[in-house]
């Protein structure tokens, strides 16, 4: 009968070299380093994930989900910024429903787009990736929206706005 407890001796052994010289060159890494080096590994996958997401929540007339699942998906965010307790997490808006479904389209559709950048910045992408596309287009409120798309520079600065600081560019909030 064969065990599957691995000795440390053993499980080095099945580590590439690859992975090692990796794991050597992170071990002599600063924090501010090993921080920035999460983001490039995290960014080389998210960031084709959001702009896909950007793009295709703009398409077909989409507007934004309807609010039953717009707000579940605010549920599964909302509590990682709950504001009445501290947290690493900046403000995630809540969806334009309720009382605010009278809000524009272009607002409605500005709100969702930010949402999908907060959860990019806070490596929550790939959830938020699965979640909307796993909705019907039954799920969507659709609308002719008059307005051009909405750039992700204007996503970044209204994301600004979320966190209370004016937007630069050359900053890349």
């Amino acid at each position: 009968m064969s065990s599957n407890n691995n000795s440390p001796k053993e499980t080095q052994q099945t580590i590439s070299p690859e992975m090692r010289e990796r794991q050597r060159i992170i071990s002599s890494m600063t924090s501010e380093e090993k921080k920035a080096y999460k983001w490039k590994c995290y960014d080389e996958k998210a960031k084709p994930q959001l702009l896909e997401l950007i793009e295709y929540c703009q398409s077909n007339n989409r507007i934004c989900p309807l609010p039953q699942h717009w707000n579940r998906i605010w549920e599964t965010y909302s509590r990682y910024s709950n504001r009445s307790e501290f947290t690493e997490y900046p403000p995630f808006k809540i969806p334009l429903i309720l009382g605010a479904w009278h809000a524009s389209e272009i607002d409605k559709r500005k709100r969702l787009l930010t949402q999908i950048y907060w959860c990019y910045k806070n490596y929550f992408i790939g959830s938020m990736y699965d979640m909307i596309m796993k909705l019907n287009d039954d799920d969507w409120y659709p609308d002719y929206c008059s307005e051009d798309k909405i750039s992700l520079e204007l996503i970044k600065k209204e994301y600004a706005g979320w966190l209370g600081v004016k937007y630069h560019p050359e900053f890349n909030i």
